[in-house]
C-alpha cells in the first residue's frame, strides 16, 4: 500500500536547511534544465507553468534565460506556495499562484513552457500518464514540457539505502522510474521527445513537444 508523503514535514526540513540546499542541490537540477532548453528559442515573450512548484527555482532560473509574460505555479500546499511567491517577489511579469489538485486543473490557458521535477515518481504509473498528458494539454502548438524524474541508477540506490537506513528518508510514495518506463508513459501521454538524457547520475530529463496528429 502506497503511503503518500508527508510534504509539510519535508518542507520544514527545506526551510530550515534552505540555504545549503539551494547553494548546493538547486544548481545541480538546474543543469539539467539548461542543457534540455539548450537551443530552443522562442519569438515573443513566454507564458511559463510549473506543477509542483516546490520553492519555484526552476521557474526563476527559466525567467532569467528568455523574457518572461508570464508565470504560473501550482501546488498543493499552501505554505511552499507562500515561499514561491516570496522568492519570485522580484520577477518582473504576471504571476499566479494557485493552490489546487492538479487533476483539476484547468487547462484553456496555454503555456510555451510546462515543467515539473520530483512530481511525476509520486504518482501510480496511470497517474504518471494522466499528468503527461496534462502537461501536454496546456501547451501551445510549438511549447515545450520538461519532466525530470529519479531513475534507479546504483547511485539513486546507495543513496536512498544510506537515507533510509538512518531514518531520514521522507518520500514514502517515491517509486523511481527506468529510462524505459519514461519513455513508454510519455509516448502514452502524448508527447514527442525531443532530447532525452541521464543527469547526475540518479535522474533522467526529458525535453518533449505534442505529437503531431
Amino acid at each position: 500500500m502506497r503511503v503518500a508523503t508527508n510534504w509539510q514535514r519535508y518542507y520544514q526540513r527545506v526551510r530550515f536547511w534552505y540555504f545549503l540546499f539551494s547553494k548546493v542541490t538547486l544548481p545541480i537540477i538546474w543543469r539539467a534544465y539548461l542543457d534540455l532548453l539548450r537551443g530552443i528559442h522562442f519569438q515573443r515573450p513566454v507564458k511559463i507553468i510549473e506543477l509542483g512548484c516546490g520553492t519555484g527555482y526552476n521557474t526563476r532560473q527559466i525567467s532569467r534565460m528568455f523574457p518572461v509574460e508570464k508565470v504560473s505555479l501550482i501546488d498543493h500546499n499552501p505554505d511552499v506556495l507562500n515561499v514561491a511567491r516570496e522568492k519570485l517577489s522580484s520577477l518582473e511579469c504576471e504571476k499566479k499562484f494557485i493552490l489546487q489538485d492538479l487533476f483539476k486543473l484547468d487547462t484553456s490557458e496555454k503555456y510555451d513552457i510546462a515543467h515539473s521535477q520530483g512530481l511525476l515518481e509520486h504518482y501510480t504509473p496511470e497517474e504518471q500518464v494522466k499528468l503527461i498528458s496534462l502537461h501536454k494539454d496546456l501547451l501551445t502548438e510549438e511549447g515545450v514540457a520538461i519532466i525530470v524524474v529519479p531513475t534507479p541508477s546504483l547511485a539513486y540506490r546507495l543513496w536512498r539505502g544510506a537515507q533510509e537506513k538512518l531514518h531520514l528518508w521522507l518520500y514514502s510514495d517515491e517509486r523511481a522510474i527506468t529510462e524505459a518506463e519514461l519513455i513508454s508513459r510519455l509516448e502514452a501521454g502524448g508527447m514527442q521527445i525531443l532530447k532525452m538524457k541521464r543527469y547526475h547520475l540518479m535522474e533522467y530529463g526529458a525535453i518533449c513537444r505534442r505529437k503531431k496528429a
